[in-house]
């Protein structure tokens, strides 16, 4: 339930004309999502780190520097809100604009993957449901 609250938290923040905050309930506060992660080395293509967890979901920020491979996920349904960058989410075989405070659900077994458009890493905040418990990508042809 309390990641939930957090992602209505979140779309609510992108619908105006800051950037999403990540509301916490412990402690109470707000932080930038941008700022929950250091910036991808150089070298870095793609990089995820865990902020939260529930007993139902996790909560993780993504960041992409290029573009993902085409993946499914066998274990987790994804719920992703970027904020920051643009790009193009493939979503079973279907090229959808992306951009900052736009949110895709994406249920497991579901081919996709995101290309940046931008010259700087685009991020998001992603909802594992059931909580993230390790890598489970299946790469596709």
């Amino acid at each position: 339930m309390r990641i939930f609250v957090l992602a209505v938290a979140l779309l609510l923040a992108g619908c105006s004309e800051r950037s999403p905050q990540l509301l916490t309930h412990d402690p109470p506060h707000a932080v930038q999502a941008t700022t929950l992660a250091p910036p991808l080395a150089a070298n870095e293509n793609v990089r995820a780190r865990d902020v939260r967890s529930g007993d139902s979901s996790s909560l993780s920020l993504v960041q992409i520097r290029d573009r993902e491979q085409p993946h499914i996920h066998t274990r987790y349904d994804l719920t992703v809100m970027l904020v920051r960058g643009s790009g193009t989410l493939w979503l079973n075989g279907t090229a959808l604009p992306m951009h900052e405070s736009d949110v895709a659900f994406i249920p497991k077994g579901t081919p996709h993957y995101f290309v940046n458009s931008g010259s700087e890493p685009a991020a998001a905040l992603v909802v594992f449901a059931p909580p993230f418990g390790g890598p489970d990508q299946q790469a596709l042809p």
